[in-house]
């Protein structure tokens, strides 16, 4: 059964929701800033879901119903937000556009990680597009009505099946097409079953306002997930073909573009899927997560927290020494000057020195302590060795008769070009 809460009782709990909404962001941002664990892992999720409140709330105040008016509805909307962006990143297992690093090493704290993360992805388009929408913006936009006929309909979905099969069979020239293809398919469907949702409906009545406000909310979305995603620990780093050297945050420029059509796509899969949620719908979107959650650990993740039981190129007596002083955080280590190190820490500079220079290379640009180890015995054995070396030799070496996923080429090209950078810096 789905309550829902009466009028009332909703308008009297919006100020503290809202207030308990801002003061966990501010937390949120504040406990980040003094790398107080285990926020900087769980960044992403503790900015989100805040900020999700705060414009579920703007929402109500202009005269909206809440997402939270119906905890059934708001329950299938996070769980289908799990299985919409699930299918990008089972694309991606081909695509390899993206990989994540820092993650939480456990596999349960992994995957809960991964699967709270992406329940906001509905949410995230929905609540600015209903924000412009009671707003009033683009209400009235009109068009030129595009009348549409069942072979209409036939030719987009076939051709959004092409395109996303050309995309399979070569990622490297046609990914962007990814952004569309999906929504060619989807949009038919959702069509024949719900004109009222349907934004080819939208079109064939000349009716522009909603895609319009969802094309803008795309891109809210896609800057604050960028946002985001860009100070947190735990993340996800771009390594899109020919756009790898101009980025905002961690995406490239361009990719800024695909927001807006990704939001296209997040409304019609949404409202074609929630409706077909059954008992054996809900089991079997369930199998096929996970499914992709072990496509995405073999695949996807790079690497996971550091730990300093783990730093490599030391020796395990200076380890314990760091350990017993309460240096446990790799970031902090690598952060702080040798000298200072030395002092705190009560070790010789040689040994400061050392455990500086391994945390600095396990924590560059999410290589990681198994990466790290794996460079050291290469010859790389700090940052200032990496940003020396040239990208290919380093991954012929990493890569030489292993068979692991990781590191790809392009994740040693981001190594090397944010070695580069840290050099100039220094230098």
């Amino acid at each position: 059964m789905d309550v829902r809460l009466p009028p009332a009782a909703a308008a009297a709990l919006r100020r503290p929701r809202l207030i308990t909404a801002a003061v966990v962001l501010i937390a949120a941002v504040l406990l980040l800033a003094h790398r107080i664990p285990p926020v900087p892992t769980w960044f992403y999720v503790l900015a989100w879901y805040p900020t999700l409140v705060i414009l579920d709330e703007v929402v109500q105040v202009l005269g909206g119903e809440s997402l939270t008016a119906s905890p059934r509805d708001l329950a299938l909307m996070l769980w289908t937000s799990v299985v919409i962006w699930l299918l990008f990143e089972a694309i991606n297992l081909r695509l390899q556009n993206w990989y994540y690093v820092f993650l939480p090493a456990g596999r349960l704290e992994r995957w809960a990680g991964i699967t709270i993360s992406i329940a906001t992805v509905v949410p995230a388009v929905l609540l600015p597009e209903r924000v412009l929408d009671r707003l009033g913006v683009w209400r009235d936009l009109q068009a030129r009505p595009l009348p549409l006929e069942p072979r209409h309909l036939a030719v987009a979905w076939w051709s959004g099946a092409a395109l996303l099969a050309a995309v399979v069979l070569f990622p490297r020239y046609l990914f962007p097409l990814t952004w569309g293809a999906v929504w060619l398919i989807a949009e038919p469907l959702l069509y024949r079953r719900d004109p009222r949702h349907s934004l080819f409906a939208d079109l064939a009545r000349g009716s522009c306002g909603r895609i319009a406000r969802l094309l803008a909310a795309g891109l809210v979305a896609g800057i604050l997930w960028e946002t985001f995603n860009a100070v947190a620990q735990g993340r996800w780093i771009y390594t899109v073909p020919f756009l790898e050297e101009l980025k905002l945050f961690e995406m490239p420029l361009l990719g800024f573009l695909g927001f807006p059509f990704f939001a296209l796509e997040v409304w019609s899969l949404y409202h074609l899927m929630a409706p077909l949620a059954t008992p054996r719908t809900l089991l079997a979107s369930l199998g096929f997560a996970v499914l992709v959650l072990v496509g995405i650990d073999h695949w996807t993740v790079s690497s996971t927290t550091p730990a300093l039981r783990d730093l490599p190129g030391v020796t395990s007596a200076l380890v314990s020494h760091l350990e017993r002083a309460g240096w446990n955080d790799l970031f902090r280590v690598a952060d702080t000057p040798v000298a200072e190190l030395a002092y705190r820490a009560n070790l010789s500079p040689d040994d400061a020195l050392a455990a500086q220079r391994a945390a600095r290379l396990v924590t560059l640009r999410g290589i990681g302590t198994a990466h790290a180890a794996a460079l050291i015995g290469s010859g790389v054995r700090s940052v200032d060795d990496l940003a020396r070396a040239n990208p290919d030799s380093v991954y012929r070496k990493l890569r030489g008769g292993n068979n692991a996923t990781h590191p790809t080429l392009a994740e040693v090209r981001v190594w090397v070009r944010a070695a580069e950078r840290e050099a100039r810096v220094g230098g």
